[in-house]
């Protein structure tokens, strides 16, 4: 596979962030004023900037590049086309095209920085007029997806200040729940002009601008709550200008480097692909004073989620394994400690989503948080186990081991409410979703002739999770030293997979069922959701090897990857959200299990696939996900087609690709016995090595190179720190 150039695929819009502040805008830099699409600079669930437009003479300037590679940092190279100007004399002269050079840069640590340098290189002085347009709606989060509508906001407005040492435009209103929110776009080192007869608040620069005598000026825009200007959660530093921001998050990039596994291979795509990664999981992690967390996605999703968080966290153990620990510590300080009908709160739950904004405030969304997810709380004992055997963090296991045991009651209690002893959900919250797995739009679950599942329903990937979750708890009870939770957790285990073998396997289609319904009939859909119960070790044997031919079949496996539905089903459409696309992390789950039953060539099938994908995508960057229309084989321009409103770059998304390389490679790390076991790695045709550095096992780090061969794949440990057995087994 060599390098080509990706598709447009969905890089109509960019991104940036730091903490909890994030900017999303077109590939121009704008937000333009009409945009029904959520772009916007974001703080807290409330939208800060909703317009922002450049002009030149009154024209739209030409992009030349338009780069968000560094995750906090924006640069924009425009040009112009034909202008009608005066030279210094007043002579009127129109300008060719790529005459003026307009560079922006923008920069998010703490608020946004700006920076403009305009370059003309007509041969004499010319006089330029450029004119950029703001304006702020201060709408939740919530309100911009359509989920709630909100009344119009009281604005005030917009002013400009000059009564400090530089003009401030401010924007401001009072929202519903009290607070005093503003905007101020403070310009440092130029005051511009301001043009108050325009529709929206606009200013504007005149200069005249000599041959190569570049031009610059700065602005700043904050976000102000309560007369407090805000710092978008823990910053290492308070700076004053775009330079001593960028010191410290270049500082802190290259530190990400070091700290991190790095993958270096001689196929350049997989190189940048993973760089790509590496950078996505630094701009998603999240510092507040509560606590990290890796945000789900941007643009809807910057938020604290439990599923999200544990499954990318599960995934990123290879990468480092303090994602885990920052989510685990988080999420354990929201377990539910009461039963609360309008958040779908209960004792021992792990939160689905927390939110903060205006909506949130009022109580008009239950999001505060939120507990309607049927799978985070057994995932957070996943989760803890799978982080103490990369890490031996003892401390935290004891920590959190009564977290653990309140998660464990949940998921008994809520075992006892099915008459055939399965996890169901069902919501008690008026404003709660209906489906609560993790396919959950509301027409996620249907049966074979596409009717909506209505709750309570126990899906078949959820059973898994419980599975796992209560192997995993009798594991970490030796620890603990519970025998006695240890022999009844077994002893339940034993049982909980005979029912699960009874009750959701379908003989005649030689596959599992979706989920069963509250009186236990199976939904007889062929869908994604069984391929995650492969690596928990709850299907028969021959049940599991009926699964894995049927996920890989012509109707589920697309080329790409598996769809989330097979394309013999009633409800497939390979447009949905979850009724026929390719999700990364649905595919990185089900590899894990294909590792787990030992079928290498599947789990190089699936990363594969998800391979090819990224290459057609912009930055090499796997999206939330993306439709499920078939590959054609050998036809190397046909690209995977986007997902509309995919988010991207997303977390598990992000984090999929570390966790099928390790199902690849199938390593499985024993940090308490200072172990890390390699058996028969395989590397795909196309990458004859790859080294894995900085790659850390409790307190040890270590160097990895492998070679492949022909079909064998030789390991090299090339640098060791600290102690650590590595057994590999070819």
């Amino acid at each position: 596979m060599q390098i080509k150039q990706p598709e447009d695929f969905l890089s109509r819009n960019r991104s940036i962030k730091h903490n909890h502040l994030y900017l999303v805008d077109d590939l121009q830099g704008n937000i333009p004023r009409e945009d029904m699409s959520g772009l916007g600079m974001y703080h807290l669930d409330t939208r800060f900037l909703s317009c922002f437009e450049i002009k030149l003479h009154g024209t739209d300037p030409i992009p030349l590049l338009s780069s968000t590679e560094m995750g906090y940092m924006s640069t924009i190279v425009f040009t112009n086309g034909p202008i009608e100007t005066a030279m210094e004399d007043g002579t009127p002269v129109t300008l060719p095209p790529e005459t003026i050079q307009l560079k922006r840069e923008t920069v998010l640590y703490g608020h946004q920085f700006e920076r403009f340098w305009l370059v003309s290189y007509y041969s004499k002085p010319i006089y330029i007029e450029l004119s950029l347009t703001f304006d702020a709606d201060f709408r939740d989060m919530f309100d911009i997806r359509g989920i709630v509508e909100m009344p119009p906001l009281q604005k005030r407005p917009p002013i400009m200040d000059t009564s400090g040492q530089n003009p401030v435009l401010i924007f401001g209103c009072k929202d519903r729940s009290g607070r005093n929110l503003q905007t101020g776009i403070r310009f440092v080192d130029l005051a511009p002009e301001e043009m108050p007869a325009q529709a929206l608040p606009t200013v504007v620069y005149r200069t005249l601008l000599k041959p190569r005598h570049p031009l610059n000026f700065n602005y700043e825009i904050q976000t102000i709550i309560n007369d407090r200007l805000m710092n978008a959660g823990v910053i290492e530093a308070s700076v004053k200008t775009m330079d001593e921001a960028l010191v410290h998050l270049n500082f802190r990039a290259r530190k990400n480097i070091q700290d991190t596994a790095v993958f270096v291979s001689d196929n350049e795509d997989f190189n940048e692909m993973m760089s790509r990664n590496q950078k996505d999981m630094q701009m998603l992690m999240t510092h507040t004073d509560e606590g990290s967390y890796v945000a789900a996605g941007i643009p809807w999703y910057v938020a604290l989620f439990g599923r999200d968080s544990l499954i990318t966290s599960r995934f990123a153990l290879l990468y480092h394994p303090t994602v885990a620990r920052e989510s685990l510590k988080i999420l354990a300080k929201y377990q539910g400690k009461e039963t609360n009908p309008h958040r779908d709160e209960e004792p021992g739950k792990i939160l689905h989503e927390l939110r903060v904004g205006e909506l949130a405030r009022l109580g008009e969304i239950p999001h505060t948080p939120y507990y309607g997810s049927v799978d985070s709380t057994p995932l957070f004992i996943i989760t803890l186990y799978e982080y103490f055997r990369w890490s031996n963090d003892r401390e935290l296991l004891c920590a959190l081991w009564p977290n653990a045991l309140a998660a464990l009651g949940w998921i008994d209690e809520n075992l006892r409410k099915h008459p055939l002893g399965f996890s169901t959900y069902r919501s008690m919250c008026p404003r709660g979703i209906l489906q609560q797995g993790w396919k959950d739009s509301h027409d996620s679950v249907m049966d074979e002739f596409g009717v909506i599942g209505q709750p309570p329903i126990a899906l078949s990937e959820v059973q898994g999770y419980v599975y796992l979750a209560k192997t995993y708890m009798a594991r970490l009870a030796d620890y603990m030293d519970d025998k006695e939770l240890r022999q009844r957790l077994k002893q339940e285990c034993v049982e909980f997979r005979k029912r699960f073998n009874a009750h959701f396997w379908m003989d005649d289609l030689e596959y599992c069922a979706l989920a069963l319904d509250e009186g236990g009939k199976p939904f007889r859909v062929i869908a994604s959701n069984p391929g995650h119960c492969l690596e928990t070790g709850l299907f028969y044997e021959n049940h599991a090897d009926q699964a894995i031919n049927r996920l890989m079949s012509a109707d589920l496996f697309n080329g790409w990857g598996i769809r989330t539905l097979s394309s013999n089903t009633v409800a497939y459409n390979p447009m949905s959200y979850h009724n026929g696309s390719i999700w990364p992390h649905d595919n990185a789950l089900i590899a894990r299990g294909f590792a787990r039953l030992n079928r290498p060539d599947l789990v190089e099938r699936i990363f594969t696939g998800l391979f090819e994908a990224a290459r057609h995508m912009h930055y090499r960057r796997l999206p939330e996900l993306f439709c499920g229309f078939r590959k054609e084989d050998g036809k190397e321009g046909d690209p995977p087609v986007r997902y509309a409103v995919s988010c991207i770059p997303q977390a598990w998304a992000a984090a999929a690709m570390y966790s099928i390389i390790q199902s690849m490679l199938n390593m499985r790390a024993d940090a308490p016995r200072k172990k890390l076991s390699i058996h028969s790695p395989s590397l795909p045709h196309y990458m004859s090595f790859l080294q894995i550095n900085n790659m850390r096992v409790g307190n040890a780090m270590v160097d990895l190179e492998f070679r492949r061969n022909h079909q064998i794949v030789t390991v090299d440990v090339r640098n060791r720190k600290g102690e650590l057995d590595i057994i590999v087994q070819v």
